[in-house]
């Protein structure tokens, strides 16, 4: 039984990621109210305000690995709550686009650390056997603020909407006090009493064998912190970053925050005969239904299972959205009769993309990195996901224009199905193994240290006291 306080810390490090989903999506909720407010933008200043977020998350994913491993994993979450709070307010009282510019930037720069930070403290609090599952949290929670955002996108105006990110970002800070640092980062700077009375404070003095686990394992972690260049073309190191990366790739290119950015745009275009406001919503409450089921289901069928589901369903419904795009376009009464077809392929897409591709990458990306050098390569992967979350936003209408909204389309569901081959032959499965179980498979060796079976935690309190 996962002790309340583990539960607790869990879900308060978790609310920085409903920042995530509210400022991913902020700019398909707000661009109707923002068009026809005082700032007034055009279709190419309405794309940079969309695309000025992945501009400051690819600044604060490539800072995160030097800032999570200098101040800690929780101090970096504190620090960027203040800084997300300036970010909205500089877009909810903006008197001009500039300011708009502004707030989407160091937003986006918190994002970016958030993106890092949060699924690698997750990863490091977590026992094997539910680390997929609190892991899976990230994207179950980036869903809640993405049905935050669409709920007050549809009530309220943009600036309103940025207001309500900054009280979100406050709620964050102080959800942050109570708990305690990383285990696994206390060891890492000499502070072996505090890291046993992290875990004590989150697990409980328990002799469950798991906790004992996690715990001789923090302790057992190198203190040294330093990379040489020589451990940079190490497998430990270089392969969990490509494959990190890789996973980035395929989660970015299959269109999805193309789609999340532009969703009320995408109902509007295909004239659907649903409320493009509503269509929004529906397509956030299925990813936080379908999230919902994978966090239940990951450490059951595991992470390589997951992902090829996930691949296949995008492919499939993206496309279905591209045939049925392609004849409404032939035939515009068939939008008359079969309006509802956008929003069913699009719920499908979401539900495929929640499986696998949403929360995997995320996970898989700590899951993989050594202690050592994990805010590197976390820090690594995320700058690059923001880097092709930029590209694909700021190419979508630009690709859309050139061979259609079809064609967009089928060029996003072929990497859809790459990722399928990629899942099958280069993924590692990491389901129910330790996080040095993993490192040592990247080594090409055996694990080599080894739980301390039935080790009473009092044991360790003493020999610190």
């Amino acid at each position: 039984m996962v002790n309340r306080k583990l539960n607790c810390a869990t879900s308060s490090i978790l609310v920085n990621a409903i920042s995530v989903g509210l400022a991913s999506t902020y700019s398909s909720t707000a661009i109707e109210s923002m068009k026809n407010g005082k700032l007034n933008p055009d279709d190419y200043e309405m794309s940079w305000i969309g695309s000025c977020l992945p501009c400051g998350a690819i600044i604060g994913g490539a800072m995160a690995g030097y800032l999570s491993n200098k101040i800690g994993r929780k101090g970096v979450l504190m620090y960027l709550s203040l800084l997300l709070v300036g970010g909205w307010l500089s877009i909810a009282y903006a008197t001009s686009l500039t300011f708009v510019y502004l707030g989407r930037i160091v937003t986006g720069m918190c994002i970016g650390l958030i993106c890092v930070v949060t699924p690698m403290y997750i990863v490091e609090i977590s026992t094997p056997e539910k680390r997929g599952s609190m892991g899976t949290g990230f994207q179950l929670y980036i869903c809640v603020g993405i049905i935050i955002s669409s709920t007050l996108g549809k009530f309220l105006a943009w600036d309103w909407v940025a207001i309500g990110g900054a009280v979100l970002a406050i709620v964050a800070l102080l959800s942050l006090l109570p708990f305690p640092e990383s285990p696994r980062w206390l060891v890492m700077h000499n502070k072996q009493a505090d890291a046993v009375h992290a875990v004590n404070f989150l697990y409980g003095n328990t002799n469950d064998p798991s906790v004992n686990e996690l715990l001789s394992e923090s302790l057992t972690v190198s203190t040294r912190n330093s990379l040489t260049m020589k451990e940079i073309w190490h497998p430990t190191f270089y392969k969990p970053a490509m494959l990190s990366i890789a996973l980035m790739f395929f989660q970015q290119f299959s269109g999805s925050n193309a789609i999340l950015y532009y969703t009320v745009s995408i109902f509007k275009e295909a004239k659907s005969s649903v409320d493009p406001m509503m269509g929004n919503l529906w397509v956030a409450i299925v990813m936080f239904l379908s999230t919902l089921i994978t966090a239940q289901t990951m450490d059951i069928i595991g992470r390589k299972i997951s992902l090829y589901i996930s691949g296949f369903v995008t492919f499939i419904s993206l496309n279905a959205m591209s045939v049925y795009l392609l004849l409404s376009a032939r035939e515009p009464s068939l939008k008359d009769t079969y309006g509802w077809i956008p929003l069913a392929c699009l719920i499908v897409y979401i539900a495929g993309f929640s499986v696998g591709l949403g929360p995997i990458p995320w996970l898989m990306m700590s899951e993989m990195s050594p202690i050592r050098v994990r805010g590197l390569v976390c820090g690594l992967g995320t700058a690059f996901s923001w880097t092709f979350v930029f590209i694909i936003t700021k190419s979508f209408l630009q690709i859309v224009e050139a061979v259609g909204d079809f064609g967009a389309y089928w060029i996003y569901s072929a990497f859809c199905l790459l990722t399928c081959f990629f899942t099958l032959i280069f993924l590692p499965e990491t389901k129910g193994k330790t996080l040095e179980e993993i490192e040592n498979y990247f080594a090409g060796g055996e694990p080599q240290i080894h739980p301390l079976p039935d080790l009473p935690i009092d044991r360790f309190i003493d020999q610190d006291s």
